[in-house]
């Protein structure tokens, strides 16, 4: 078997593609891997949000959907906000 990238609606994976048979197979990290990517994928599309106002500071609510996948609502989870002020981008990262 050998280690090829492949891509469904939009999102690469790596897969074993057989040599005899040329089918592709996932290992079971593989899959669990695309599968996030995929819902990652399906929220994005989905969840356009806008900052609100909250006293003298602004904030986002995140649905429901958003903080199950994501685990927000745990108290070990940990946010990181970056900055790119040339493309004009704020990225956050969750741990």
């Amino acid at each position: 078997m050998t280690l090829v990238k492949i891509s469904h609606r939009g999102i690469e994976a790596d897969a074993y593609s057989r040599l005899k048979c040329k089918m592709n197979v996932f290992t079971q990290e593989q899959a669990l891997t695309f599968g996030r990517k995929l819902q990652q994928k399906l929220l994005k599309d989905k969840y356009v949000k806008k900052p609100i106002k909250i006293g003298h500071s602004y904030g986002m609510i995140f649905p429901r959907d958003i903080v199950k996948v994501f685990n927000l609502d745990s108290p070990k989870t940990t946010m990181d906000v970056k900055m790119d002020s040339s493309k004009n981008k704020i990225e956050i990262t969750v741990a």
